[in-house]
């Protein structure tokens, strides 16, 4: 059986690392190249190492992701959040490959909840607008998917979790194979992926019965109350 051949970033990160683990139970080969290896932030470097790859479309997960040092400083975050994924759709444009990217359910302000794919973004914090500037760059071509997700690890990473914060979230091991599925379907467009909503203290104590709970007005930084996204079709 021939596996079909992803180009895949990011592949040490959470996400990256899980897919990898799972690929060829869904008949897929990623080529996940190391940053020394490929560097998104250099577009001769993207191009000519897909070039060379020989994968048929691009998975694009790399991302800095923490929302507290991004809010502090966020020159990396947009080198590589915003630029790197940029890069990526030019590379992609050039070798007619499809791209499928990775975004996040904090494009939204979560003030209503329950988003649909067409609802009106409004990031609010720093880490959430590079995501939602690169959404909307990848937005504007046709060959792309952009994947609207959340995860944790395998476990929840804090001693304290939110109980007036609602989302779709769930754990890395549960959202992976959902995206695995997805990419199976070859979608364009935007789709949402996520478990059933509920407060993210409820997703920890699943996994970390001993968390402690604390509210919004507990967190010193802002954060948005419900990002829940609509799963239905």
């Amino acid at each position: 059986m021939v596996l079909e051949k992803i180009f895949l970033t990011g592949g040490s990160g959470t996400l990256g690392t899980e897919f990898l683990k799972r690929q060829f139970d869904y008949n897929i080969e990623f080529v996940a190249p190391t940053s020394n290896e490929c560097d998104i932030s250099d577009f001769k470097s993207v191009l000519e190492f897909l070039k060379n790859s020989k994968c048929t479309s691009i998975l694009h997960c790399a991302a800095i992701t923490s929302v507290t040092k991004i809010e502090k400083d966020a020159t990396e975050a947009c080198l590589i959040n915003v630029l790197g994924t940029w890069n990526m759709i030019r590379a992609s444009l050039l070798l007619n490959k499809k791209l499928v990217f990775i975004s996040t359910d904090y494009v939204f302000d979560g003030r209503q909840g329950n988003y649909k794919i067409n609802d009106p973004i409004n990031p609010i914090s720093k880490y959430a607008k590079t995501k939602a500037s690169a959404e909307l760059i990848a937005r504007c071509f046709e060959n792309t998917l952009i994947i609207r997700t959340s995860f944790f690890g395998k476990q929840f990473p804090y001693d304290k979790a939110v109980v007036d914060q609602y989302s779709t979230k769930d754990y890395v091991d549960i959202i992976a194979p959902l995206i695995l599925k997805e990419l199976k379907r070859d979608n364009l467009g935007i789709v949402h992926i996520g478990t059933s909503r509920s407060s993210t203290y409820d997703k920890a104590i699943k996994r970390n019965p001993s968390v402690k709970k604390v509210s919004l007005k507990d967190i010193d930084f802002k954060i948005p109350r419900d990002v829940s996204l609509y799963l239905g079709e």
